[in-house]
């Protein structure tokens, strides 16, 4: 299943099949939903959008709620914005971005809760935190905007990029052995999709459009690499293999399908 959310007719999840089929909304609420991550068990997705009771878009709390859309629950709580939450591979803890409220993320830190909510606590500066498929260590986009790798407790901190272009993470490879981020140049609009091994050796473009280009996700089995790009006017999903090549389509629709997920 790739889930990912949509603006149109207001900020809302969706899903699809990795073959453009079944294309359905998977949560209904008429308060903003983004960003969207299913957990290992595949029965609660974790999102982040202003809960219920307050004014649709004025706030990004981190929620999780079960597939048929019963037994929601808000994790976190302003003043600060929480969203982008990820699973760790395990299923016991969710990490995501925190920063200041209408912000331009130069404060953003890195957060870990249980999927209950309890045992909020800080991990370091930055955002984008994705997992190893082991649960065990964090890649995040640094405050000084290169990939850095740190075990799940916050220690021994590896930088891997070093750039003054922001590189953020998207996803680990399933067998832990390379990560695929987004370079965003400075000065830039327009975004490629790049991958490395986990030790920062071996940097590879996958993508050279001259659109904004995103990483997203691999294939559970590693054999695709799942990202955005607006080439088509649009934000849409687009597969390619593990070496760039064979780039294609996934979803045609009328729709800006943002920030997939794929498990």
């Amino acid at each position: 299943m790739i889930l990912f959310w949509s603006d149109s007719p207001y900020p809302s999840l969706r899903s699809v099949r990795p073959d453009g089929s079944h294309l359905r909304r998977v949560y209904k609420t008429r308060q903003n939903a983004k960003r969207p991550s299913l957990s290992p068990d595949r029965a609660r997705i974790a999102f982040d959008g202003t809960p219920p009771g307050r004014p649709a878009m004025s706030d990004f709390q981190v929620q999780v709620v079960r597939r048929d859309g019963t037994g929601r629950r808000t994790l976190t709580r302003p003043p600060l914005w929480s969203l982008d939450a990820e699973w760790s591979p395990d299923g016991k803890l969710l990490a995501f971005t925190r920063m200041s409220a209408h912000g331009d993320g130069s404060d953003a830190s890195v957060w870990l809760a249980r999927p209950d909510g309890t045992g909020l606590r800080r991990l370091a500066g930055g955002q984008s935190a994705r997992w190893s498929p082991d649960s065990e260590r964090l890649a995040l986009s640094s405050r000084g905007g290169g990939v850095v790798v740190m075990k799940a407790d916050g220690s021994d901190p590896f930088r891997l990029t070093a750039t003054r272009a922001l590189d953020q993470p998207a996803a680990w490879s399933p067998d832990g052995k390379r990560i695929l981020f987004t370079r965003w140049p400075l000065g830039s609009s327009n975004s490629d999709v790049y991958v490395m091994d986990a030790d920062g050796r071996h940097l590879r473009r996958l993508t050279r459009s001259g659109s904004k280009d995103i990483g997203a996700a691999w294939a559970p089995n590693g054999s695709r690499i799942l990202f955005t790009s607006n080439r088509t006017g649009l934000s849409q999903l687009f597969l390619m293999r593990p070496d760039g090549s064979h780039q294609r389509r996934l979803l045609r629709s009328g729709i800006n399908a943002l920030e997939p997920s794929w498990r």
